[in-house]
């Protein structure tokens, strides 16, 4: 029997792109008064993730914990025969199974809960929004 995880999937209401938008801007704000989203990963004692969606939000977390003490395993992605990036195996979103992390990121805001649902089905990782992730470090400030 597959095992029970807590999940909090965020409401995403308007237009995907002003959601994208606010999300950076938060991060952006975030970066500029000297936080990081690595304190979420640090706080929480998580040591490995993988990211799924390796648009422009998911290649900024990529970058950001790349160097830091929480290893990004892989990346998922519906176009992963079309990504290229180095030093990081991408999976197809497709694939039966995943290889085990502690946390899937899931960067999309567009689909969130298809994509949940269908992660929950191939994986046992706790799977997280980027949105909640922001909202953590933001708050900690």
């Amino acid at each position: 029997m597959k095992k029970q995880k807590e999940i909090v999937q965020p409401v995403v209401s308007g237009n995907r792109f002003e959601v994208g938008f606010q999300i950076l801007n938060q991060w952006l704000c975030l970066r500029q008064k000297g936080g990081s989203m690595i304190s979420f990963f640090k706080d929480n004692l998580i040591k490995n993730v993988a990211i799924y969606g390796m648009g422009a939000l998911g290649e900024r977390l990529y970058d950001e914990l790349k160097g830091s003490e929480v290893a990004v395993l892989y990346g998922i992605d519906r176009m992963a025969s079309s990504k290229n990036m180095s030093g990081l195996k991408i999976y197809s979103s497709c694939e039966i199974a995943f290889p085990e992390t502690e946390v899937i990121v899931v960067t999309p805001v567009q689909d969130y809960h298809t994509i949940v649902k269908g992660l929950e089905e191939k994986t046992n990782a706790v799977i997280m929004s980027l949105e909640d992730i922001l909202e953590y470090c933001i708050a900690e400030r």
